[in-house]
């Protein structure tokens, strides 16, 4: 006989196996042979049946802890270990159940967990007599060792195989009741099969203690319910594939997720989330009882079964030749697209649930693009929902709308290149009317965005302005980042980054000219820094450096300031600046030139404070005008040659938001 090196085939099993898979193997090996004998008997009366045996270490009488699980026997009354089946097991690779799956190559995964195998079996011989035969699984270069045939006085064939001496290196779950479950996951779709009633299977403890019936777990009322079979198709070209698939409500699951599980012969090899096809099964439903609070939670598995799979999988059944996500000639169907086919049939068996929740996302879409991204409504039509999770966020649905928008930029782009593309046919191009209507939409959307981010940042300034819980007011630099931000300037800050169409619309692609300018220095800056920022100046200008473009100031006061002194006039600060700018003193930001004013030069001088007592002073001591609503003061410095107003807060969120207002009703968010 030849010799195989068993210990050497064990050590390249590959698989992702773990401990449950040589008994899911010893327990289909005991319903192909009840399921032969049934065939055989022809009998009504044969009832096929199968005990699982615990044998768990010895405890002392005081520990509480269960008891380690060392060995497992796994018994049944089929045909046996005749000759032939003695012969296929004795033989690598055989191809005796090779119709039903069998690939010869299970039984290595029993030494590869337990350091001993025996197998005790009586079997109904060619001669008409019952024998018992005894033998051991060997380790080293013969599969069968230690045979024993003898004759016996038992008239009921069945087989007994036991796992002996589980390596310490593994271990079971240790409740009787986690392990029943975990096999009958696994052997699932033997339970509900169309041409074998499916033996008796229940797993017992050795000393009787306890003992569990896997058929129990689909009883009606119990944690495991059969829905319906699904059947379908696929087809590439004139090559067809048949699947059909068992639909099972799993009700109490424990941090699970709905799955569709792919078998080979039977046996589960693969699973996927549901939720990655349909993302409505992302979270548990629920069973819709009279009692509201008594409802019982479930997920949803669907096993997949077909030839092509059965054909088409691995020798250690943990995958499938076939790609995951991508066929090919040889395999014309992959993985990805079984699944999503399953998930659409198994979608149609829970329409209510499905349809409910769709329409939950639908409205969490559109209350956020209604309240809060109102420019992204021409999009939602071209969005994909099952693109999408069910339990999304406001980012996810910005990101999936973001993408919808892209992807129009993009073919809107392409159409446009097309157009005007030489080497293509006049009547095979786009029309450019359309192409000029899908930029104008694309456009209408990022002015809607543009509009919306103004509403929003002028009800941030209203919170601003108000004062604290407290009774304290805001710092000035919030108020100050939120018009520009602290410390940048026009090299480093764009104007999408910045707000300066608050204090006026022209200044929004102004060229920044200086900044850093220190005026009052009654504290040095480590004192308190918040407030010499923002006394610091800010100027802008309208165009390139030249005599002719206008120059804007603006000098901040920090809101709801009243300890005003005579050195602290905001007028004759910004002329002092003025005048030092027109003296030369200061210089372009890349350094090449000075700043161009001069007399004839327009000079916009802007103060932004409360309008206190002492404002008004230094306002009238420079002879400017109250505006009508008495939240400003404005004239022309003839001294300074430069025209002055002074704003209030309150007045220049006002005339911000009229300036506004008809673009936030026309976009329906006033």
């Amino acid at each position: 006989m030849s010799r195989i090196n068993i210990q050497g085939t064990i050590n390249n099993i590959k698989s992702k196996s773990n401990v449950y898979t040589p008994i899911i193997e010893a327990i289909v090996n005991s319903i192909q042979s009840i399921t032969h004998k049934q065939k055989e008997s022809q009998s009504n009366t044969f009832k096929g049946k199968i005990d699982i045996t615990i044998h768990r270490d010895q405890t002392l009488a005081f520990d509480t802890q269960i008891p380690k699980i060392h060995s497992i026997s796994i018994t049944d009354n089929g045909t046996g270990f005749n000759n032939k089946n003695r012969e296929s097991f004795d033989t690598f690779y055989s191809e005796h159940k090779k119709n039903i799956g069998g690939k010869g190559y299970g039984r290595f995964m029993f030494i590869k967990y337990f350091n001993n195998v025996s197998v005790e079996s009586v079997f109904f011989d060619e001669n008409s007599s019952f024998k018992k035969r005894e033998f051991n699984f060997g380790k080293q270069y013969e599969i069968i060792v230690d045979e024993k045939i003898s004759t016996t006085n038992n008239i009921e064939t069945y087989s007994c195989i036991t796992l002996k001496h589980l390596y310490e290196t593994h271990s079971f779950d240790k409740n009787l009741d986690t392990i029943a479950k975990k096999l009958l996951e696994k052997l699932l779709i033997y339970f509900i099969n169309d041409t074998f009633e499916c033996p008796i299977i229940t797993i017992k403890e050795a000393d009787s203690s306890d003992s569990i019936i896997l058929n129990n777990y689909l009883k009606n009322g119990s944690d495991i319910k059969f829905i319906s079979n699904i059947e379908f198709e696929l087809q590439q070209n004139s090559l067809k594939e048949k699947f059909n698939g068992k639909v099972f409500k799993i009700y109490s699951p424990r941090n699970q997720k709905s799955k569709i599980i792919l078998t080979g012969h039977n046996r589960a090899v693969t699973e996927s989330n549901l939720h990655k096809h349909i993302p409505e099964f992302e979270d548990e439903f629920y069973d819709n009882q009279e009692d509201k609070t008594n409802k019982r939670n479930y997920i949803v598995k669907t096993y997949i079964l077909g030839d092509y799979l059965d054909n088409n999988v691995s020798l250690e059944r943990e995958h499938f030749d076939f790609g995951k996500d991508k066929s090919d000639s040889y395999y014309p169907f992959c993985q990805h697209e079984i699944e999503y086919k399953a998930a659409l049939k198994t979608v149609e068996l829970f329409p209510d649930d499905v349809s409910s929740r769709k329409e939950k996302k639908e409205t969490k879409i559109n209350d956020y693009v209604n309240n809060s991204a109102p420019w992204h409504k021409q999009y939602i039509k071209d969005l994909d929902l099952n693109s999408v999770s069910y339990n999304l966020t406001d980012l996810d649905i910005e990101i999936a709308l973001h993408k919808v928008k892209h992807a129009k930029e993009i073919e809107v782009r392409t159409k446009f290149n097309h157009f005007f593309d030489v080497t293509i046919p006049q009547e095979e191009k786009p029309s450019m009317t359309k192409i000029i209507s899908d930029i104008s939409e694309i456009g209408k959307t990022d002015l809607a965005h543009y509009v919306f981010n103004r509403k929003c940042i002028l009800k941030a300034m209203k919170e601003i302005l108000k004062r604290k819980e407290d009774g304290s007011s805001h710092l000035e630099e919030e108020i100050h980042n939120l018009i520009y931000p602290m410390r940048k300037n026009s090299e480093d800050t764009p104007y999408e980054d910045h707000n300066l169409w608050i204090l006026d619309e022209r200044l929004v692609f102004s060229n920044f000219i200086s900044s850093d300018e220190k005026i009052s220095s009654k504290k040095d800056a480590l004192d308190e820094p918040d407030l010499v920022v923002f006394d610091q100046k800010k100027s802008f200008r309208n165009g390139e450096n030249e005599f002719s473009n206008p120059l804007t100031i603006f000098e901040f006061k920090r809101p709801k300031r009243k300890n005003y002194q005579d050195k602290d006039d905001p007028v004759l600060q910004i002329g002092k600046y003025v005048k030092k700018i027109r003296e030369g003193k200061y210089e372009m930001p890349d350094g090449l030139e000075v700043i161009k004013v001069n007399d004839n030069t327009p000079v916009y001088g802007y103060v932004i404070a409360d309008i206190t007592d002492k404002i008004k002073d230094f306002a009238t001591n420079h002879q400017l005008v109250p505006s009508p609503d008495g939240e400003g003061y404005f004239g022309y410095h003839s001294g300074y040659k430069i025209y002055l107003e002074i704003i209030s807060f309150k007045k220049l969120l006002n005339d911000a938001t009229q300036r506004n207002k008809i673009f936030f009703q026309k976009l329906q968010i006033e």
